[in-house]
């Protein structure tokens, strides 16, 4: 397949590895820090940080600014948040808001996306502890399977690997050169 589609013009634009969590232990000890998105003023909060920490021209960030996306993520707050299939989180450092996570929940799985920090408070455990906090409620909403999915070599997909996920599988997406 791969052959063929390299004769139709195609070539490779990336390669997605399919993350699942391992079901290590998970220290909820600083759990008070995160706080659910219940509201229009919690709301905002949230995509404020989600949009700070998804900005060009850094390093840990393979994605860059989150552009229309960001329009996207509050119109589906809107549609489900009261449904419980989706969770918006907030992590908080001395009552300030500095990281942000999401959790899909869909047919016994539990799918963590929108995980990003603040640069200034990057390597204290923020980011971590907004992923885990989505493992943990996944579990708790009783979900039986707990995965992300990050681009192959990005240091995304190296800090879940760090954290307590080991790739499952891969998915590489091809798009057609325009000459």
């Amino acid at each position: 397949m791969v052959d063929y589609l390299l004769s139709k013009g195609y070539e490779k634009e990336y390669e997605d590895s399919w993350m699942f969590w391992q079901d290590k232990k998970i220290d909820s000890s600083c759990f008070n820090e995160i706080k659910k998105v219940k509201n229009e003023n919690d709301l905002k909060i949230y995509l404020k940080i989600f949009d700070d920490s998804f900005q060009n021209n850094d390093p840990q960030n393979s994605y860059g600014e989150l552009g229309d996306y960001l329009k996207v993520t509050e119109n589906v707050w809107h549609k489900h948040n009261k449904t419980n299939k989706l969770e918006y989180f907030v992590a908080h450092k001395n009552n300030k808001p500095v990281a942000v996570s999401t959790l899909t929940n869909y047919n016994e799985i539990g799918y963590i996306s929108n995980v990003g920090s603040l640069k200034e408070i990057r390597g204290e455990g923020y980011g971590k502890l907004a992923t885990l906090c989505c493992v943990k409620q996944s579990k708790k909403n009783g979900n039986t399977k707990h995965c992300l999915a990050t681009e192959e070599g990005t240091y995304p997909n190296e800090f879940y690997k760090k954290i307590g996920f080991k790739t499952r599988f891969t998915a590489t997406g091809y798009s057609k050169i325009e000459k």
